[in-house]
């Protein structure tokens, strides 16, 4: 127990550390500086969490050769209440544009290729440079390589090079894009549901990608995660009648609300049907404006709000390079007491080199804008 607490105080030292030294630096798009968002600070506590989690799970790897939950929640939930979260701010997001009216399905589709594959491909190649290097620089079979370049391209880890343990060099952070494709292919279909029209050519494309890529997916997904996605949805069409209602939501008695449910949250079992519903009260506040009396929206935790997708790619390719690649660890004497004073120069190195990774990758191609073209008719 203690040793988890050591954790979690480390975390939060060297989080509050980055922020303070990057709070001045001018590595904040201009944008984010004039958004008031809560959800902008909270996207760089999720991601930094979940990176926590997975620093705590290589650890236990390496001693017992087994990638597996631990035995604290506290340890786990830093990986499933994060992982939560972002479900139910895509599912805020963009159930409330298909919503609140006509969506331009061209640019919703050419935006989430933008804002996902750039930096994405960059980590499944650096999956394959290593997994190439591990094997000392000589290449299997091509058509396997092919094989299972493909299943990478659609969100499925599997081994490249006949090195087994592949998908723990990004500590398989790539399964919940799986998720997240269904639900961007499944929005036509959510819009005939929430407006009751129908987009023809929207839903057409939709069915047919959706069963295109089920023979892969059938057999890595789980009907649980979707409760996170819908809770999202129902927080975006209640958004304007509970903004009507006389209640100060970032007052501190909100704010008090907040905090006591995700402390609860994290000592609930990770993913129980329980915690899913309870955990869209603080989510549902942040949305409603609460920033926990301001802290979300401090530019330092902006900046690893920007940078939360590098994070969530690279965090577990940096743990991975340090401990198994580069061996800077000796887990032979293993001691978590000893392992956990690590945990400040990971985060910072993986918080710098994803800013610098969402500047140099993901925000040149963010910004990059379709030609408007005429909506047709729903």
């Amino acid at each position: 127990m203690m040793e988890n607490l050591l954790l979690v105080a480390l975390y939060l030292a060297a989080m509050a550390i980055f922020c303070v030294g990057s709070s001045r630096l001018p590595i904040l798009s201009e944008e984010a500086q004039h958004r008031v968002s809560s959800l902008d600070g909270l996207r760089g506590v999720l991601a930094t969490a979940v990176l926590a989690h997975h620093f705590t799970v290589s650890y236990y790897w390496h001693v017992t050769s087994v990638w597996q939950m631990t035995d604290s929640r506290l340890i786990n939930n830093l990986g499933a209440v994060p992982v939560s979260l972002f479900f139910m701010i895509t599912g805020y997001l963009f159930g409330g544009k298909v919503y609140r009216g006509a969506p331009q399905w061209k640019a919703i589709a050419s935006s989430r290729i933008r804002r996902i594959f750039p930096m994405y491909l960059t980590s499944v190649a650096l999956i394959v440079a290593i997994s190439f290097y591990m094997q000392g620089g000589q290449l299997g079979s091509l058509a396997d390589f092919g094989k299972s370049l493909g299943q990478w391209l659609v969100f499925i880890g599997v081994p490249f090079n006949d090195i087994d343990d592949t998908r723990r060099i990004n500590a398989g952070v790539q399964w919940t894009l799986l998720y997240e494709a269904v639900f961007y292919l499944a929005l036509p279909l959510l819009y005939c549901l929430l407006r009751r029209r129908l987009a023809i050519a929207a839903v057409l494309v939709s069915v047919l990608a959706l069963a295109a890529l089920w023979p892969l997916y059938g057999h890595h997904f789980s009907n649980s995660f979707i409760k996170l996605f819908v809770a999202g949805i129902v927080v975006a069409v209640l958004e304007d009648w509970l903004k009507a209602k006389a209640i100060n939501y970032g007052g501190w008695k909100c704010t008090l609300v907040a905090l006591a449910v995700l402390v609860l949250c994290l000592a609930l079992k990770p993913y129980s049907k329980a915690q899913m519903v309870i955990l869209a009260i603080p989510f549902a506040l942040f949305v409603l404006g609460n920033s926990l009396n301001g802290l979300l929206e401090h530019r330092g935790l902006k900046i690893l709000g920007e940078a939360s997708f590098s994070i969530y790619l690279l965090h577990g390719i940096v743990i991975y390079l340090l401990f198994s690649v580069f061996g800077i660890y000796d887990f032979q004497a293993a001691d978590f007491r000893h392992y956990v004073w690590y945990l400040p120069l990971v985060l910072w190195l993986v918080a710098s080199v994803s800013v610098a990774t969402y500047w140099g990758i993901e925000r040149p191609f963010i910004r990059q804008r379709p030609r408007p073209t005429a909506q047709a008719p729903a």
